[in-house]
Order: C-alpha cells, then structure tokens, then sequence
C-alpha cells in the first residue's frame, strides 16, 4: 500500500482532514448570493492554509457556478486577472461579439473597428458583466498574499466592483503579520471589515480515528500518537508518513526522534526566524518557567519583568500566529508539538 500522507507544500494528502472552519466560506459561498464577498485566513506554517485553500477552490468549481482564478502576489494583480477571465471560452466569445479590443494590454486580437479598451479596470468590469450574464460567479484566490503597492490598485479596484454588485469574491491566506498588514492598508475598507479566519488545531479525536483505521492499530496507540501532533496539520502528516514508513522497523522512541527532527527541519526553524526579539523572550520565558505546560500570567509578569498590558499584548500576537495556546483563563502553553524541546535545545541550551 501506498503511503497515504504526505507532507509536500499545498498538494493535499490522501489522508487529509478538512478543518471546520473550511465549511464555513463554503457554507456561505454556496449560496445565491454570498453574504461576505471576502475572506482573509491565517495561521502559523503548516496550519493547512494552502491546502485548504485548494479543498474550497475544488469543492466551488464542482458546482459549476463558480470560475476559480488563482493570482501569483508577486505579478501585476491586475493584468493577470483580465488575462485569466479573457482565457474563459463563454466570457472571450461575448466579448467579440459584443466587438470589445483588449488588445491594448495583450489581451486577445485587435478587432477591426472594435471598442479598443485602454483602462485595466475598465477591462475587467467589462468582463465582469460578461460573468453576471451567465449567473456565474469569479472566485480569485491568492495564496500567501503581501501587502504592496500592486496589492493596494488590485484591492481598491475590488471594492469598485463590489459597489457595481458584480459577482467578484476573493479568498486569501497568508501568514499573520502579513494578512494584518493587507487589512490595514489605506482605504481598503472592505478589508477590514472582511471575515479574518485563523485556522484552529485539527480534532485530536478526529486524527486518532484516521490513524487507527490507516495502520490497523488499538485505539490507545492511535491516540497516543494523535496526542503527540497537537491537532497541527503539519505534524498530523509528518507522524503519519514516519509512521506508516518505519512502525515494523523501528521502535516508537526512534521514530519520535525522526518525527521532531522533521519538524524543526521543515517548519520549525522557518517560525522561528519569523517571531520579533520580544516574542522569543516571552517563549523562552514560557519554557523556562514550565516546559512544555501550562504558564501562569503572574509568573510571566515575574520573569519577565513586564506589566500585564504588555504580556496581554504579547500573548494576543502568539496566539494569532497559532504559537500559544490558553487552556484557562490566566495561563498559556505552547501550541505546537516538541516546540518547547527545539527551543530548549537550540535557543537555551
């Protein structure tokens, strides 16, 4: 048999466990007419933002009301989604019937004594209209979105089209710091207000049922091992393919060494990078104080020496970035698996 997991970035496993939250955008977007025109999902590396991106892309196209674009953020946002909607058979057929000359941007041929476009936003609301003929509907999807200069003409030209009522809709992920960026950039206005999803830990219960039934193993063997994953997308993966590849082989304790390398070589290292200098002290702090369990606010404030503004303020970022946790009111822990031992072993030694 073939190994069922895989940990390759944005192909979505065999074993896969769709998150909750997920049927939330597909809930609304399979209406008529969808109550929120964006939504905005993070969470930290490994979380399943891109793959659950693709679930909800591929379960929309399925209906066949919906034409799902995918942008590169790092390319001109704009001229790329005129390009995607003319490459649409039904959308292009209209418009050189209707004799419309996008040609000005490379769009398609120059129609003799056609209306020659030369406005990109005109070019997409023109084809737009074209989509709202047919009752379908455009899906744009940006994966590991920024905030720049090319992201804010792309977003305050959807919120022109939003106020037109043309059926536009856009699902981004990307990491905290970057989505919050995006939310507040100048006068995105429906950004703002836009459905922030942060991506919660998969069911514990829900990933020992899969790991029972895939290797045939007691129910108190398949818990201990999803109990070892935190419910983190990423590790649910990466504990199933070590699993799957080195159970008749290996003893539990070796694979749980390969498993907590894994981590640290693929996501890890990268999350870590990534904190400011005062997120990292308030986790060392955390390690220090209690390992891997849970951390009393007061003791945080001790060991620390910060007021409890900054601790609230501290702890509210972590949690976004999906690094904490907090069991109880007053207390925090680290979210992700063999976390508090990669920063033991390599940032406190």
């Amino acid at each position: 048999m073939q190994n069922p997991f895989s940990y390759t970035f944005g192909i979505k496993p065999r074993e896969y466990i769709a998150n909750e939250q997920e049927d939330v955008i597909l809930d609304d977007f399979m209406y008529e007419k969808p109550t929120e025109r964006a939504y905005m999902i993070t969470g930290v590396r490994g979380s399943g933002k891109t793959v659950m991106l693709s679930d909800i892309t591929e379960s929309l196209e399925k209906t066949g009301d919906w034409y799902v674009i995918d942008l590169n953020p790092a390319r001109d946002l704009m001229h790329s989604l005129a390009a995607q909607l003319y490459d649409h058979q039904t959308i292009r057929n209209d418009l050189v019937r209707a004799k419309v000359d996008f040609s000005f941007f490379g769009i398609g041929v120059e129609i003799e004594g056609g209306e020659k476009i030369t406005d990109i936003e005109t070019v997409i609301e023109k084809m737009l209209d074209k989509v709202s003929f047919h009752d379908k509907k455009i899906l744009v999807t940006i994966d590991e979105a920024t905030s720049s200069d090319n992201m804010q003409v792309f977003c305050l030209a959807f919120q022109k089209y939003i106020r037109k009522r043309l059926p536009i809709y856009i699902v981004m992920t990307g990491l905290y710091n970057k989505i919050h960026n995006i939310k507040n950039m100048k006068d995105c206005t429906f950004l703002q207000r836009a459905p922030y999803i942060t991506l919660e830990p998969l069911d514990i219960s829900a990933i020992a049922l899969r790991y029972k039934k895939v290797f045939d193993i007691k129910k108190e063997t398949a818990e201990k091992l999803a109990k070892m994953t935190k419910g983190y997308a990423f590790a649910f993966q990466v504990l199933g393919k070590l699993y799957f590849d080195n159970r008749d082989k290996e003893s539990f304790e070796d694979i749980g060494m390969k498993y907590e390398s894994e981590l640290i070589r693929y996501s890890y290292r990268k999350i870590w990078t990534e904190l400011s200098k005062k997120d990292k002290e308030f986790v060392v702090a955390m390690v220090e104080l209690n390992h891997d369990g849970e951390v009393a606010k007061s003791d945080l404030m001790v060991k620390t020496g910060e007021g409890s503004a900054m601790i609230n303020r501290y702890q509210s970022r972590l949690k976004e970035q999906g690094i904490i946790c907090s069991p109880q009111f007053g207390t925090y822990q680290l979210a992700l698996p063999e976390f508090a031992d990669f920063v033991q072993d390599y940032y406190i030694g």
